[in-house]
Order: structure tokens, then sequence, then C-alpha cells
């Protein structure tokens, strides 16, 4: 790992760090794909990472190409804690909007983690 890639995963981790420093044992990451249609369900996938975990190129899906995805999702499902991957239909959705939906998607893969 370069150093300039060493000290932007430090500065990408200086809120988990902190929030580690307050008593928190386990942080979730989160993040969903297929957002903007307008019908269709919602892919959320919720990972928990050990606290030292620093994986080279992990950045904004947007930002990283499909093949380096490929290749980051097999290490960080080899190295996760815990993960989970589902889909929210359109009717919960409309129900209770998108960010609830997708809170409330990654919370029913975490819940059983005590810690």
């Amino acid at each position: 790992m370069t150093e300039k890639e060493l000290q932007r995963l430090i500065k990408l981790k200086e809120i988990d760090n902190q929030t580690y420093q307050d008593g928190f044992t386990y942080i979730c990451g989160i993040d969903e794909a297929g957002r903007g249609p307008l019908a269709g369900p919602v892919c959320v996938a919720s990972v928990i990472m050990p606290k030292d975990s620093m994986i080279e190129g992990v950045n904004d899906s947007k930002k990283v190409s499909e093949k380096k995805r490929e290749k980051l999702y097999e290490e960080i499902v080899s190295n996760a804690i815990s993960y989970g991957v589902g889909l929210i239909d359109e009717g919960t959705i409309e129900e209770i909007n998108i960010l609830q939906a997708t809170k409330i998607r990654s919370y029913i893969f975490f819940e059983g983690i005590k810690g």
C-alpha cells in the first residue's frame, strides 16, 4: 500500500475512530443501489468490519470500477465481522420512504450482534 493510500484510509476512518473512542463496539456501514428508479426494488448492503480494517482501494462505490468493486467485495466479505445484502420492495419504500426502509433493512441484518 502506498503512503498516499494509507493516509487516505486513515483520514477516511477518523469518524470511525472517534466513534470507537466514544464507547461503541461496532460500526455498521450501509449503502444502497437503485435509489433513483421510479419503480422497482432497491438493493441494500450493510457491513461491520473489524476496527483495524484497512482495505486498499475502498471508496464510494460510484468512484470504483466494476472490476475493482468485485475484487473489493470478496475482500470485504472475507474480512467482515458480519454483512448482509437485501432488497427493499417498492411497497415498503412508498409506505415509509427510502431512507427509513434502508435503515430498517440494515438493522434486520445485525439485530443479533452483541458487544
